[in-house]
């Protein structure tokens, strides 16, 4: 017999995470990261080692569209690290496909540190999707040009 699948509605996450993830699809990763640090603060485990990897996501494409690989490079060994502590599913995202997603993200920008790829492809950046929850239907895969931080209404140049 086979299972009826149980049906998640977005009024069961955190709002936080909601905007976050709204923001990361719209490739606002500056927004989206400040978003979910703010549920991050407040997390216990392992929703913490979860936030925190989405976070450091955010932080590895913004150095992405700069440019900086050894700095993608660092930010994606630390995300699998705090993956590595989450169990298979959390706030409603499969981690076991999200590790993939990003060891492949990290084997791209280590071809690129080597010599072997001249040029990123921005279609591998990691595809978050919590059950229950439709992404859009064209996801935002570079980094926005909207996507610059603020602080009291200011735009500030040096961001991450």
């Amino acid at each position: 017999m086979a299972k009826a699948k149980q049906q998640t509605d977005s009024a069961d996450y955190p709002p936080a995470f909601l905007e976050g993830l709204r923001l990361y699809w719209q490739g606002c990763y500056w927004h989206s990261h400040e978003a979910w640090e703010e549920l991050w603060r407040q997390a216990d485990e392992p929703e913490r080692s979860f936030l925190k990897a989405l976070i450091q996501i955010d932080a590895a494409l913004i150095h992405a569209e700069r440019g900086d690989w050894q700095g993608v490079s660092n930010l994606l060994r630390r995300v699998m690290g705090y993956l590595a502590k989450c169990p298979d599913k959390v706030l409603g995202v499969l981690v076991p496909p999200l590790r993939l997603q990003v060891a492949t993200l990290r084997r791209e920008v280590d071809a690129l540190l080597q010599g072997r790829k001249r040029q990123f492809n921005w279609y591998l950046k990691p595809r978050i999707t919590p059950e229950g929850i439709e992404p859009p239907r064209r996801e935002r895969l570079r980094r926005s040009p909207e996507d610059r931080p603020t602080r009291k209404g200011k735009q500030v140049v040096n961001d991450v």
